[in-house]
């Protein structure tokens, strides 16, 4: 190991060692399952004599070991927790000395293992965050390899330092670890990563975390515009699309995939408004789309939507303070059967990251009600030829 990582290392080591004393003294009357602990007090010669008394007596070892340890005999220490370890490989008091142990010696990638086989067996999760958010911070190597393996612990985790506002490039590379199946990231980790990185201005990053989230079938046919055919459930989570969390009564509008026999597919975007006014776009869906001259086009049906000014669909660019229009479609208003529609929408070199919405026309420059429906289906963005 070279000197430059070695010194970091043990400084790493120190803070753990330090701030796992406080974890433990702050949990020194209960295991890790809340159970209370057998008591572990008393002098060595005290706890030597039950040791003698009884060797398969865990907790005092372990206090034995402790006891040693702060005499300065780490030999002594180190066999005394062999043996706890021998006698209760999994029982969280010589697990929880073992890792102090490993910490004070500087092994920090063993120690945080142990950490890792508690948390996993025992659960209390957050017991072991502070340790772990330390790993996290510090950009130790030991946490990535840790995560490899997808611990029960590592969402918990994941959302425990996303809402504490860690960094979210390195969250995202813990993301990735979360696999398939039962174990995959769940939707508020990925939606909790996604939106830091976008608020921090890394868009392609963002983005990138969430095309790995995506399950392996729904990567075949992503597009600059995802789920244009409105084929799938919104789940509002990255890039996908996201209707309007407000309820009905609030917002004025409900959003629906529903069921479309004259669209483009089984299922088309159906938006109701009820004739309230109109304070947000009906739905929402965040883009990354590199720089250049682009057509989106759709399809679209209006049924009796009564307004001077209509609704229409609104390309701005999200990593621009200013939100400025890119794009903007017509307005639908009155009534039509299903028709084409396209505009152009042209990215700047400096726009990162775009947000398409559907808009009332005016909404922001003034009071804005709308009554009835309209249908859109396979929107789809393109380079323009």
């Amino acid at each position: 190991m070279e000197r430059p990582e070695a010194w970091r290392t043990a400084v790493i080591a120190i803070a753990l060692v330090a701030l796992w004393r406080i974890i433990a003294v702050n949990a020194v009357s209960y295991d890790v399952t809340g159970h209370p602990v057998a008591a572990g007090a008393g002098n060595p010669g005290q706890l030597a004599a039950r040791v003698n008394a009884n060797p398969g007596d865990v907790y005092a070892l372990v206090a034995l070991a402790r006891a040693e340890a702060g005499r300065g005999d780490a030999s002594r220490a180190g066999a005394q927790l062999t043996a706890a370890a021998g006698i209760a490989p999994i029982e969280p008091i010589a697990l929880e000395a073992e890792a102090e142990s490993l910490f004070a010696r500087g092994e920090v990638a063993q120690g945080a293992a142990r950490l890792s086989t508690l948390a996993t067996t025992y659960g209390n999760y957050d017991r072991w965050f502070p340790v772990f958010g330390r790993l996290l911070a510090a950009r130790d190597p030991a946490l990535p390899r840790i995560a490899a393996g997808n611990p029960k612990w590592l969402g918990a985790f994941i959302l425990d330092q996303c809402a504490k506002g860690a960094d979210p490039v390195m969250l995202a590379s813990l993301l990735q670890f979360r696999g398939t199946g039962e174990a995959r990231a769940q939707p508020a980790e990925i939606d909790c990563v996604t939106e830091r990185l976008r608020a921090s201005g890394r868009w392609p990053q963002a983005y990138q975390a969430w095309l790995n989230s995506l399950p392996r079938e729904r990567l075949a046919n992503v597009g600059f515009v995802f789920n244009g055919s409105f084929e799938y459930p919104a789940s509002g989570v990255g890039f996908d699309w996201k209707p309007d969390p407000a309820p009905e009564r609030s917002s004025g509008h409900v959003n629906e995939l529903a069921p479309s026999r004259e669209g483009r597919g089984e299922r088309a975007l159906r938006v109701t408004y009820t004739g309230k006014r109109q304070v947000a776009p009906a739905i929402t869906q965040y883009l990354s789309v590199p720089p250049g001259g682009y057509e989106l086009a759709g399809w679209a049906r209006v049924d009796h939507l009564n307004s001077p000014r209509g609704v229409q669909w609104i390309v701005r660019c999200g990593s621009d303070e200013k939100m400025a229009v890119i794009g903007s479609s017509e307005r639908f208003l009155g009534s039509s059967e299903w028709r084409r529609f396209a505009f152009d929408v042209d990215v700047p070199a400096a726009c990162a990251g775009q947000i398409l919405q559907l808009e009332p026309v005016g909404m922001n420059q003034g009071t804005t009600f709308l009554a009835g429906t309209v249908w859109f289906d396979d929107l789809r963005l393109s380079l323009r030829r």
